[in-house]
């Protein structure tokens, strides 16, 4: 019972060493000198929180959250898409003499209000 109990306390704290090493940024071998870890030593421990983890979600799916740490709430995340060239020409409309280009990411309700200027002048 007290070996169980030494080796749940002991997974606990390499699992937040391992976590605040992957988290913070830098390579792991800056963040284990900055925090006087052998190199060694940590990958030893980041060994046995990942047998560990994959132990447990195996054994006891249910427990998933808990052992990975998985938020109880919803959590959002800023999606980024790729920077398109501001000046790529998506669509020409000629009428009467009159041109409307239409560039890429251009709003729906500026097209919305240029052709409706276009329909009038026409």
């Amino acid at each position: 019972m007290v070996q169980k109990l030494t080796h749940e306390v002991r997974l606990q704290h390499w699992r937040q060493i391992v976590t605040d090493c992957r988290s913070s940024g830098q390579p792991i071998k800056d963040w284990c000198e900055k925090h006087q870890i052998n190199v060694k030593t940590y990958y030893h421990w980041q060994k046995r929180v990942c047998q560990e983890t994959c132990q447990t979600l195996y054994t006891q799916p249910e427990k998933a959250s808990e052992v990975i740490g998985a938020p109880q709430i919803p959590a959002f995340a800023e999606i980024t898409q790729p920077l398109r060239p501001k000046d790529a020409l998506a669509l020409t409309i000629e009428k009467n003499g009159l041109l409307i280009h239409i560039y890429e990411g251009a709003a729906s309700q500026t097209i919305a209000s240029a052709l409706s200027a276009l329909q009038h002048l026409c």
